[in-house]
């Protein structure tokens, strides 16, 4: 049996014999019923019917007066409380959020049973028993207000305290993922889950291994701070949370299209003379066309929601194709259609299930479009990225209730070559023709269960309390085949180079076809309890982790330059088969969080909260993969072109001038301290929520964050006491008052240029970012025929030094603002619907600009290899770029064809 199929039994495992366990209310929410009379005194034995487009349950309050209803998908609700001797009482209008508790405090009233009261429009909006801090955009916020076609636009210009890699301008990231960072936390930090499944890649840490349909959503739940037990890292948590189809049958067809017409361009004579053109950075055109449908297949029992979605992105890339092409211009081509299912099972009151199938393609025929390509140098990037889910909710009983999930995610991710032929790199222009260096086949899968248990206890110790538990699995190998055309490349040069002529340069060979593999699997087990007693929520938990990667059993094909057993040195000796290594890294950590919220007018209209937590860093694919052995081999030759063809033939190689081969085993163990620790970032948050008005909250938080234990290099051949201090001149012009001052700066140089570099990779505190920050949200729910989202983020993230592998870097105007810094970051959307059902929506975005940071080159020192380096010249940060302001507008008329 292959070692994916025992993983599979032995998850198949896991889910049976977890089966009273289940991952928190990562895709759903709750209703927590509380029943007094007129007197307070509470009412156990009270029938609660909840009822929804979707669902009808019932259930009875218990000794406490209180029933919950779990594990409710996103929605509105209508909650109906019935007990002889009482007036029935029907609570409408309640909204449901992702992650959150609807708490409804019900009074009954003693009357016949025939006369109920209903009450409409008082859907509670802060949640007293839970810190977590994030924002939710629902179905309605996302529907009426401007948004781009895909989640990384929509999260950039609507959610507070995010910060984007780059902007979005008109849609022209589209079909891109872009780094998002928060709380001083950067984008590998971060986790994206669909339907409260990881869907991560493997590799690319912090991104996605798909491209999300956004009419497809019914709920994004975003958390920066006090995040869930059952969320695994500090960074920026967003969970989407797909449409489901109902006992109502409805659909929309989605068309949109822009193109150069609707564009201008701000390319001045400044930047026309640096080469950049008019519409150089315009979109060609973007499209997208959607179509959904959903609804019952049985009422009251299965559902169904599906979707099509077509997303075209043509962009031009300045300086694309390079000035060596002759053919017609080309733009960069991202291209995705998918499909998307979800059946839905409603067995009973107590069990529900759901499947998830999304199938897509991903194509971007011109990969690598920059001023240095030709079209035919680019690759093909051709993926087809698939996720499957399944879902289990089993409502046992009033206390006992699990969810139990599987997912497998599929990236099937080529970058393939375009041509034959060998590839050509001209070393006087740096441009590439002919074809890429080389073509990269990558698959990368992740196997992801979940299960959790919740059960809660009316009264103990005083109090009400809501345990859980539950344990995180997931798998995810990932493997690379590397391949070059006739294995080789090509060099030459169109101009003559100081004594190199004009002409054929150099041929490399490779031992390509290479094969590589590595995988990380993740378990976690957690434990947690939400403490109720009187207005006072505390909750307390721990997050324990086992964090392995390894490198498989692998091996390549036969090499045609490089045959298994050539010696290349006294040292090495090519090889094809490569045993497996295990426990690079094994580590495994435990960390608590803490919460506290206080209900401080006990009508849960304002809330404080507090949080302390600890959060472990996640690593990707990449960090076994360090250590492989099963690496490239280089020889570099003198090319000697017989025929002057410009290609090369088996004979022309000259004079060997470099051998490149992977380091050994143990040298790539020297390169990594054997006691390196996990890092971890320990966060603090001090908040308070308010009810403003129906349906407005308004909150404040305080966040303080900062790192431990991050990973770097030190150099062990080059100690800092192997420098000393020296005096240089800074020729440049300072940047905060633009003058010239020729003013020295002290720099460090080498003692001797016989020390030799010797890296080695250590936990090391002195380049540990600090985050800390105050926020402003206000969050209206829509109602009256308007709905927003708006905060205010005042934040500061330093750093002491960003490397500390020489005293250059360490020392010379090291510490100040990190890159990712943004002071101000002000976000504001909403809509309002104006009379005659004439729509209005907007978008306002305001940032303060990029910390940057002068450089200057400094010559003669006694480093090796060239004896320069290049040092800060002023305090990191010193200088910001402008302010970044950003207005999209919205409006639209409502036509009706047909009420009911």
């Amino acid at each position: 049996m292959s070692f994916k199929a025992r993983l599979l039994v032995a998850v198949l495992g896991i889910v049976a014999a977890w089966a009273p366990l289940a991952r928190a209310q990562v895709q759903t929410g709750s209703i927590l019923v509380r029943t007094v009379d007129e007197q307070g005194a509470v009412i156990p034995g009270a029938t609660v019917t909840l009822n929804s487009a979707a669902l009808q349950m019932n259930g009875v309050t218990d000794a406490g007066g209180v029933h919950r209803f779990p594990s409710l998908p996103p929605g509105t609700y209508t909650v109906k409380v019935e007990l002889q001797g009482f007036r029935p009482l029907i609570r409408e209008n309640i909204v449901v959020s992702v992650g959150q508790t609807a708490p409804l405090d019900v009074t009954l009233q003693v009357g016949g049973v025939t006369e109920s009261v209903t009450v409409s429009g008082e859907s509670p909006v802060v949640d007293t028993t839970s810190a977590v801090v994030g924002v939710n955009l629902d179905k309605k916020l996302l529907e009426t207000t401007p948004g781009g076609r895909d989640i990384w636009s929509i999260l950039e210009y609507k959610v507070p305290g995010l910060v984007m890699a780059s902007p979005d301008v008109g849609g022209n990231q589209g079909g891109l993922q872009r780094g998002i960072t928060a709380r001083g936390t950067p984008n590998g930090q971060n986790t994206q889950m669909l339907n409260g499944v990881n869907v991560g890649d493997p590799a690319a840490i912090g991104f996605a291994g798909y491209y999300y349909d956004p009419s497809s959503f019914e709920d994004i739940q975003v958390s920066t701070g006090a995040r869930d037990i059952t969320v695994p890292t500090g960074g920026v948590f967003i969970n989407m949370v797909t449409k489901s189809g109902t006992n109502r049958l409805g659909g929309m067809v989605l068309a949109t299209y822009q193109a150069e017409a609707t564009q201008s361009d701000n390319i001045d004579a400044t930047l026309r003379s640096a080469g950049l053109r008019p519409n150089a950075n315009a979109v060609d055109y973007i499209s997208n066309f959607n179509v959904n449908l959903g609804g019952p297949i049985r009422q009251n029992k299965l559902f169904y929601f599906a979707a099509l979605n077509d997303q075209r992105t043509h962009v031009n890339v300045v300086g694309f194709p390079a000035a060596v092409w002759t053919g017609a211009q080309e733009p960069e081509y991202t291209d995705i259609t998918s499909i998307f299912a979800r059946p839905t099972f409603q067995l009973n009151n107590s069990h529900r299930f759901d499947v998830t199938a999304s199938r897509q393609l991903y194509d971007k025929p011109n990969r690598g479009a920059s001023a240095s390509n030709t079209p035919e140098s680019t690759w093909h990037e051709r993926d087809i990225l698939a996720v499957y889910q399944g879902l289990w909710n089993w409502v046992i009983n009033n206390q006992l209730f699990v969810d139990s999930r599987m997912s497998f995610n599929s990236i099937d991710f080529p970058l393939q070559l375009k041509t034959t032929k060998q590839t050509l790199l001209d070393l006087s222009t740096n441009i590439r023709t002919r074809a890429n260096s080389a073509e990269q086949r990558m698959i990368r899968e992740r196997l992801q269960i979940s299960s959790n248990v919740q059960y809660y206890i009316p009264q103990w110790l005083g109090g009400r309390h809501e345990i859980r538990g539950g344990i995180d699995n997931a798998y995810t190998p990932d493997s690379v085949e590397l391949l070059r055309n006739d294995n080789l490349e090509v060099r030459y040069r169109s101009l003559p180079q100081g004594s190199n002529p004009a002409g054929p340069a150099q041929v490399l060979l490779f031992n390509t076809p290479l094969f590589q593999k590595r995988a990380v699997q993740t378990t976690a087990l957690y434990a947690q309890d939400s403490y109720s007693i009187g207005r006072l929520t505390v909750v307390g938990g721990v997050r324990w982790e086992r964090v392995e990667g390894w490198l498989p059993a692998q091996s390549s094909p036969p090499s045609p330059w490089f045959p298994d057993g050539t010696v290349l040195t006294p040292t090495f000796t090519v090889r094809r088969s490569f045993d497996e290594i295990r426990n690079i890294p094994l580590w495994k950590n435990g960390g608590p969080r803490f919460n506290a919220i206080y209900d401080l007018t006990g009508e849960g209209k304002t809330a404080l909260r507090f949080s302390l937590a600890r959060y472990y860093d996640q690593i990707g694919t990449g960090t076994p993969g360090g250590l492989n052995t099963n690496g490239l081999i280089t020889q570099t030759y003198t090319w000697n072109d017989l025929n002057g063809d410009l290609v090369f033939q088996p004979g022309e190689q000259g004079r060997l001038t470099g051998t490149n081969v992977p380091p050994t085993l143990q040298t790539l163990f020297d390169r990594r301290d054997p006691n390196l620790r996990r890092p971890y970032r320990n966060e603090l948050t001090l908040g308070v929520d308010h009810e403003l008005i129906p349906n407005l909250e308004v909150s404040a938080t305080f966040f303080r964050n900062r790192e431990h234990d991050p990973l770097t290099n030190v150099d062990l051949g080059r100690p800092f006491d192997q420098y000393h201090q020296v005096q240089r001149t800074d020729p440049g012009l300072d940047g905060v008052t633009g003058t010239s001052d020729d003013r020295t700066i002290t720099v460090y140089n080498l003692n001797s240029t016989a020390l030799v570099s010797q890296l080695q990779q250590r936990n090391d505190d002195r380049v540990a970012q600090r985050y800390k920050g105050v926020e402003f949200t206000a969050t209206k729910r829509y109602s009256n025929g308007w709905t927003l989202l708006g905060g205010y983020t005042w934040s500061r993230t330093e750093v002491d030094m960003t490397s500390v592998e020489n005293p250059n870097d360490a020392f010379v105007n090291a510490s100040g603002r990190a890159g990712i810094d943004r002071t101000h970051n002000i976000k504001i959307t909403g809509s309002y619907l104006l009379p005659w059902e004439v729509l209005f929506g907007a978008n306002f975005r305001l940032l303060s600009g990029a910390p940057v940071t002068r450089t200057v080159p400094i010559t003669g020192l006694n480093q090796q290899p060239t004896g320069n380096v290049t040092v800060n010249a002023e305090p990191r940060g010193s200088v910001l770029l402008p302010w970044l302001p950003t207005l999209d507008v919205r409006l639209g008329k409502i036509v009706r064809f047909a009420r009911q």
